[in-house]
């Protein structure tokens, strides 16, 4: 079973449009917002909250804000930056969310969704777009495959649950690798510039994703959003 999963961040809500146009997802995806973004809110999509964490003290505040602007109650979390904690946990149990997506277990397969003590379910993410590009950076000895057409595969042919996690962000550039980024990121920042219009050529996120979704029309599967996912795959209390 597939999740095809976003996180938004640095993408203004004319970007998403033009993403959710240029983009055909195969199927329900759920995305996690670093801001409100009304583009995603007619579609069919899920919409969770992605929140900054600096804190553990005064978290909160941020995620009720991110929350309250959704057309429907989130069931579902993903931090920015993947921060996560005991801590988080039983907060995010107590504010009545069902999961967190935030575990890595990269390019591992099958994997299901578990339980953690303190009363919310993780999505753990078998693919994130940055980690993969980052790899030969952060670990230069273990000869690592960007963008591998294995990833790809091992979700079709493989049972399990294989949660994607991509930025519109570096969909929309092309990131190749996290030199890329860091050659246009405080153009977007800080000067607003939208990502579509610095693309970088070659091989890179955009194509992944595409060829990922090719596949998957190819083969006849279509994406789940993560709370549809784990209704199915771990019987979650309603």
């Amino acid at each position: 079973m597939i999740c095809l999963t976003f996180d938004t961040d640095w993408m203004e809500n004319r970007d998403i449009e033009r993403f959710l146009e240029q983009f055909p997802i195969p199927g329900e995806a759920t995305f996690f917002l670093h801001q409100a973004i009304p583009a995603l809110h007619l579609t069919k999509h899920e919409l969770c909250p992605h929140p900054f964490i600096d804190s553990l003290s005064s978290w909160l505040p941020g995620l009720e804000a991110l929350s309250s602007n959704l057309p429907v109650a989130p069931k579902g979390v993903r931090p920015h930056s993947c921060v996560f904690s005991h801590m988080i946990a039983v907060q995010l149990h107590q504010s009545g969310y069902q999961y967190v997506s935030q575990g890595m277990s990269l390019y591992q397969t099958g994997l299901s969704p578990l339980r953690h003590p303190w009363g919310i379910w993780e999505l753990p993410i078998y693919y994130m777009d940055n980690m993969d590009f980052c790899t030969p950076q952060n670990w230069p000895g273990i000869k690592h495959t960007v963008f591998d057409e294995r990833v790809i595969d091992a979700a079709l042919k493989e049972k399990g649950l294989f949660v994607f996690d991509f930025h519109p962000l570096h969909i929309a550039l092309n990131t190749r690798a996290h030199a890329d980024y860091s050659k246009v990121k405080d153009r977007i920042i800080r000067q607003e510039a939208s990502p579509f219009d610095l693309v970088f050529g070659g091989q890179g996120t955009r194509d992944f994703f595409l060829r990922l979704c090719s596949a998957m029309r190819a083969s006849g599967q279509r994406s789940h959003s993560c709370w549809s996912a784990l209704k199915a795959l771990g019987q979650p209390p309603c």
